[in-house]
């Protein structure tokens, strides 16, 4: 089956992949060439993998348009946790490193962002722009901006969580699409 998504655990000692037969598998890199953990819940391809930076061994996965839910996986365990229908594809998660949300982008039908509230999955933001499928996203170094990619070849740059670090604040502060960029 194609591999259509990837990401290493926060200790880099497991390799999370979700492939286009709608199955997430788990690897410990360093034990066996077999996957230790093998989820098939999901109805569509699993494209976006994100593992949390402040629980060990808790996973999370998208599922594209026939499936559009958010899954969270106990790996230690191997058990699943709970599920939200997005009402979308999802196409990219990442976890915050500085605070327990989790930032989701969407294609079919949506074409948005969205920031979520862990444990509870609360939808803290929704951040609209792209007018196709959000297909890359990427966090700064500091954890307080991500950068989203699309099809309508542009690149948007968002400040969801300025100043998380030190006040414990979250992306229920200041939205903001920093600056528009035409890729082409």
């Amino acid at each position: 089956s194609e591999v259509c998504g990837l990401r290493w655990s926060p200790d880099d000692c497991a390799l999370a992949s979700g492939g286009n037969d709608n199955q997430l598998l788990v690897w410990d890199v360093a034990a066996s060439a077999s996957p230790m953990l093998r989820f098939a819940d999901h109805t569509a391809a699993v494209k976006a993998v994100a593992w949390s930076p402040h629980q060990h061994g808790l996973l999370a996965s998208g599922g594209g348009t026939a499936d559009r839910c958010i899954r969270f996986w106990n790996t230690v365990s191997g058990s699943a946790l709970h599920a939200v229908d997005t009402g979308s594809q999802v196409c990219n998660l990442s976890w915050s490193k500085n605070v327990n949300e989790l930032v989701s982008t969407h294609g079919y039908s949506q074409n948005q962002i969205v920031v979520w509230r862990y444990p509870t999955m609360q939808k803290l933001a929704t951040l609209t722009g792209h007018s196709y499928r959000v297909l890359y996203l990427a966090s700064s170094p500091d954890g307080e901006t991500i950068v989203t990619g699309a099809g309508d070849e542009t690149l948007r740059f968002w400040n969801v969580f300025p100043g998380s670090k030190s006040s414990g604040g979250g992306a229920a502060r200041g939205m903001s699409s920093l600056l528009r960029t035409t890729i082409r």
